[in-house]
């Protein structure tokens, strides 16, 4: 089904069957002939004020069931949707945060905001790469500038033109309008170079934070507000690469689906779901348990990145990037419609980075392998998968 403004999904039998009573009590048919002109006209308006708040009623429950399903998995997607997009009809007052403190003004609450969705990790990047630190891992990209440029093309070729560009205005489609133009080859030689250098300019890492309200919390709180971060598109191009080369590094566990190539989260339920019946089949037990790696992406540690990414051929050739990219950043911070400040942070926002689930993945992969080790210590066999959403 393909989506557009004009789309009903609201729509039911009850509507419809309420729709055919008032156009008969309009047009007098049925039970409502024997009655006189005045009595027709106050039971027609009768009948179409029950539509109207019909209407109502199933919108809300269509656009409240749309916000459950996609809110945690996609928040662009509800936000893209929604009438008024920065902040959902919703106006930002006086906040509280995390430890009971008011924060009236605007500088108050973009401390507030975020000291609670960012911070500072102590043990962190706290200053940008130094330039010696990358001695021990220059050069060895060992791509040519020509395949370098193939690859970035190939990650242009698979990005939506309805993509949100970040604060340079810049988003996919217009990169892809002018690929043929010289602006259109300087722009992916300028990547590409970048990419060869294992080097991220620190202009592609700046991104705009908006925040919109969480669906049923309260918006007194800094937490009942969601951060959807949008990151200049340039540098996701460069993410892209580097995403699809540390998905053939073998650091991954053989377990892991979500946002692997070539492994859906279809195929993660059906293999589970076989081998559940299997056991059953053969009368034997199966438990399943579920498990939630809370603000995941934030708890990344670059040195445990690091340390898998020394166990791979190809993982040692993307170092230097993946240092960088582990650096502090500059971003601006916006609700209701306006720019509020800027600030930097080394703690991953909530991100909308093609790069963040693969190195998510890498950091996780090991975890994993020692969960599976410590199952076969106690005797018992696991047929667990891992689906990262």
């Amino acid at each position: 089904m393909r989506i557009t403004e004009k789309s009903k999904r609201w729509w039911d039998e009850e509507v419809s069957e309420q729709l055919k009573i008032t156009r008969d009590t309009r047009r007098g048919k049925g039970s409502n002939r024997n009655l006189d002109q005045a009595a027709r006209i106050k039971r027609w308006k009768m009948e179409k004020d029950k539509i109207r708040m019909l209407v109502r009623e199933k919108k809300k429950e269509c656009w409240q069931a749309f916000c459950k399903e996609n809110g945690e998995k996609d928040p662009w997607e509800i936000v893209k949707w929604a009438k008024d997009p920065w902040h959902l009809k919703a106006t930002m007052g006086d906040l509280t945060d995390t430890m009971g403190v008011p924060l009236k003004t605007d500088n108050e609450k973009k401390n507030g905001l975020i000291r609670d969705h960012f911070g500072w990790r102590n043990e962190g990047r706290i200053v940008d790469e130094i330039e010696e630190e990358r001695e021990r891992y220059s050069g060895l990209t060992g791509i040519s500038q020509e395949k370098m440029e193939e690859l970035v093309r190939k990650a242009l070729a698979g990005t939506s033109n309805k993509s949100a560009p970040g604060p340079d205005g810049i988003g996919y489609k217009l990169i892809k309008r002018v690929l043929d133009l010289e602006l259109g080859r300087k722009l992916i030689r300028e990547v590409a170079e970048n990419l060869v250098k294992g080097k991220i300019p620190k202009e592609w890492q700046h991104s705009k934070v908006v925040m919109i309200p969480k669906l049923g919390k309260d918006h007194s709180k800094t937490k009942g507000w969601r951060p959807i971060n949008l990151i200049n598109c340039i540098g996701k191009l460069g993410e892209k690469v580097v995403a699809d080369r540390l998905q053939e590094s073998g650091l991954l566990h053989r377990h892991q689906f979500g946002s692997v190539k070539g492994r859906s989260a279809t195929e993660a339920a059906l293999r589970v779901v076989t081998r559940a019946q299997r056991c059953m089949a053969a009368e034997g037990a199966v438990g399943w348990n579920f498990w939630d790696v809370k603000e995941g992406f934030q708890n990344v540690r670059e040195e445990d990145v690091i340390r898998e990414l020394e166990k791979s051929k190809e993982g040692k050739k993307w170092i230097p990037w993946v240092k960088e990219f582990f650096r502090a950043r500059e971003f601006e911070l916006e609700w209701d419609g306006k720019v509020r400040g800027k600030k930097r942070t080394n703690i991953r926002a909530l991100p909308r980075s093609p790069f963040l689930p693969v190195i998510f993945l890498i950091w996780m992969a090991p975890i994993i392998t020692k969960m599976e080790e410590a199952l076969k210590t106690d005797g018992l066999h696991s047929t667990s998968n891992f689906h990262h959403m």
